[in-house]
């Protein structure tokens, strides 16, 4: 905050330096009111009613409603003055001094311009982007970025009597952006809440070393907690966390993250946390694979090097089963959250993984690791672990340069290790070929894939011996597909055009059977099941063409509406595990999805639905409907069912009552069931300069309730804690 004033201050001197030297010294003529001459500097004007230039004392006199703009920022004074000898200038009366956005007023300003320390009575500053209001009586500029205030206040308030502001009877803004206050009150309508003899904090908007707000809780398990944190910023491109947590039945947590910037393509953060938990001690019963010692580790790394490979790193792991259950937001907020799609924590496994790739304009490599962590066994002995895995990968390329027929080829070599179980090596070797025919609007893709797959096997379970197995396959097909197309003329909601597609498609695929019995079941691969299918599907589209105003022959372009439906059927009486799943089940379930989205995003509308042929049932449907509006209103339906698993409604909104208050509230409520699962209800009073959150959260299975409250003063943060 006082840092951005002293940016501020140097733009004033360096701004009134080159307005008062390069335009008193010659707007003037001696003892001569409103005299003036060309003035040299053109971005320079200079208004005043008296214009005067004490030679003998080397003294400029600007005096009668001063106003001196440059270059987007205005000086206004009753009176000013410039003495080039002593390199320094003064302003008395109703002095202001505004850029674009903020403004120093004051009675009385001094300033040297070359040593950039001054002194300004009776101060208010604005600095807009945190919307920081400070006042004091007496303000010495000690330096660049060194300031003493006495008498100071400071609010974000906008209201002449300010929701809440502190008071300090002194403030000293060392170098860096901390201030160091004396003496200072919390006060809210002018009412002292809070009184602080000393303290230190950051005070400009970048990042500060310096200690958080603290959380406060109570939990039935924990009993009261506590929870700190100490923020150090490094340098611009490294800070350290460190998170200690205060639970009066377990501990003291201690945690840290350290997060690194090496280049712009490059980072990453590492983060760690320890407790000796009493409860593992005291109720053993519910602890039998946990040790008291419990920890949690996670780094998680992204890089692109110069020669275009990229490198991902995303590791998690913890001591034992009951960790995360126990403390869920272990690995939630990571530093980057691109590295992956799918999150670390499933059902059954905590996965770690590194990936390094390299993509050329054919080709493709990729080398990767994964490691799994079992959540349900007492240890990972017969967790399956993949370390490495190594891709090839050939795209689509003309055979002998001719634009009929193409190649591709996809080469995979596996290792999965265990301690106790089977484990091996495996090669996997899938070229293609595929000639793509046109007949007009239709295009013909007939192919052809071999598949030869080696492995290498050892700890072979069953009687099996280890030793080398093999696997011949192939895969053989046609695709059809075609485009219709029609575009409508319209003047609807800013859309000038529409354009409606058919995309049916048809395709026939079959795989031989062929012996697999002595085939390891490492994953998917290792059992590829006879086929002779059919597949046919149909794609619909409505997309709307919008003129931009300021550029002619230029456009946007939005998806309104998209509608798919789909279905294969097997001339086979073999499962497949996904589509066909009996043996004599010879269609799949027929599929349809449609998606309406509106433009600008207001609107949104998702239905899926498998259909079951054979027993005329629903196999899966999913409902979603959501719509908001710029006033910030928000409302969202959602319902699932799934056959002989679920059927569920979830529900969120969020209303705007007023200006200042927001009302929201969630339901989860299982049809199957007639339960209720969670509910979540409350209330956001949002003023304008602080912020008031309130929730009661209920869950049943098991049954829990809890009260969260959240304050926040803009531009310093917040406090919270839940019960």
């Amino acid at each position: 905050m006082m840092k951005q004033l002293s940016h501020f201050s140097l733009a004033l001197i360096i701004f009134l330096l080159s307005l008062l030297a390069s335009a008193l010294a010659v707007a003037a003529v001696p003892g001569m009111p409103g005299a003036g001459a060309d003035i040299v500097d053109k971005s320079v004007e200079i208004e005043a009613r008296y214009l005067y230039y004490d030679k003998q004392a080397d003294l400029y006199h600007a005096q009668g409603g001063v106003i001196i703009r440059q270059k987007g920022m205005e000086l206004k004074a009753d009176k000013a003055v410039l003495n080039q000898a002593a390199n320094e200038f003064e302003a008395w009366g109703d002095v202001l001094l505004r850029d674009k956005t903020d403004y120093i007023a004051c009675r009385y300003l001094k300033f040297n311009y070359k040593d950039q320390i001054g002194s300004i009575k009776d101060g208010r500053i604005f600095i807009k982007e945190k919307n920081y209001y400070i006042t004091g009586e007496h303000i010495e500029k000690l330096g660049p970025n060194e300031y003493d205030v006495e008498n100071a206040t400071l609010t974000t308030c906008d209201a002449e009597r300010a929701a809440w502001l502190i008071r300090s009877r002194k403030v000293h803004v060392k170098e860096g952006g901390y201030g160091v206050v004396d003496d200072a009150v919390f006060a809210v309508k002018n009412v002292p809440i809070l009184y602080l003899p000393k303290g230190i904090f950051p005070i400009n908007t970048k990042r500060q070393t310096g200690f958080l707000l603290p959380g406060i809780g109570y939990s039935d398990k924990d009993g009261v907690i506590v929870k700190g944190a100490f923020f150090w910023a490094i340098n611009r491109s490294n800070d350290l966390t460190l998170y200690p947590e205060y639970y009066s039945e377990r501990g003291i947590k201690f945690g840290g993250e350290y997060r690194y910037v090496i280049n712009e393509r490059a980072e990453g953060d590492v983060r760690a946390s320890f407790i000796s938990d009493k409860l593992v001690d005291d109720h053993p019963e519910d602890y039998q694979d946990a040790d008291k010692a419990r920890w949690s580790f996670g780094a998680h790394h992204f890089q692109t090097l110069k020669i275009g490979t990229t490198l991902k790193t995303d590791i998690n792991l913890v001591s034992d089963n009951e960790f995360l259950e126990d403390f869920p937001d272990t690995f939630s907020g990571s530093f980057i959250d691109e590295l992956d799609n799918v999150d670390s924590k499933t059902e059954t496994y905590l996965r770690s993984l590194a990936i390094a790739s390299q993509s050329w304009e054919h080709y493709h490599v990729a080398a990767a690791g994964r490691y799994y962590q079992s959540l349900v066994r007492k240890n990972d002995d017969e967790t399956l672990q993949l370390l490495p895995e190594i891709t090839l990968s050939a795209l689509n390329r003309p055979v002998f340069d001719a634009d009929w027929l193409f190649w591709r080829m996809d080469t995979d070599y596996a290792h999965f290790w265990r301690r106790e179980g089977e484990t091996g090596h495996r090669v996997d070797i899938h070229p293609q070929i595929n000639m793509p025919l046109k007949f007009g609007a239709l295009e013909v893709i007939p192919y052809l894939e071999l598949r030869e797959t080696w492995y290498d096997l050892s700890d072979r379970m069953n009687g099996q011996s280890d030793g080398s197995e093999s696997r011949a396959t192939m895969a053989a097909g046609v695709e059809l597909k075609s485009v219709t197309e029609k575009v409508y003329t319209c003047d609807w909601w800013g859309m000038d055009r529409m354009l409606h597609t058919l995309e049916p498609m048809l395709a026939y695929r079959y795989v031989p059977d062929v012996d697999q019995d002595d085939l390891p079941d490492f994953d998917q691969l290792d059992y590829l099941p006879e086929e002779s299918n059919v597949t046919w599907g149909l794609v619909s589209r409505l997309v709307g063409r919008y003129p931009k105003s300021a550029n002619i022959d230029q456009y946007d372009y939005h998806e309104w509406l998209k509608l798919q439906i789909g279905q294969a059927y097997s001339f086979i009486d073999v499962a497949d595990g996904y589509r066909f799943m009996e043996d004599d089940q010879h269609a799949s379930n027929f599929f349809t999805q449609l998606e309406v989205r509106s433009y600008g995003g207001g609107l949104y509308m998702k239905l899926e639905n498998r259909f079951d042929p054979y027993d005329n049932v629903n196999e899966l449907m999913t409902a979603l409907f959501s719509t908001s509006d710029q006033r910030g209103d928000f409302i969202s339906l959602e319902y699932r069912y799934e056959r002989d698993e679920t059927e569920l409604c979830t529900g969120v909104a969020r209303l705007p009552i007023t200006t200042s208050i927001d009302i929201y509230g969630s339901i989860r409520y299982s049809i199957a069931d007639s339960h209720i699962w969670e509910t979540i209800y409350g209330f956001n009073y949002h003023p304008q300069c602080w912020a008031l959150d309130f929730s009661v959260d209920e869950e049943r299975d098991p049954y829990d309730l809890s009260f969260r409250f959240m304050l926040s003063l803009n531009g310093l943060g917040g406090l919270g804690s839940g019960n």
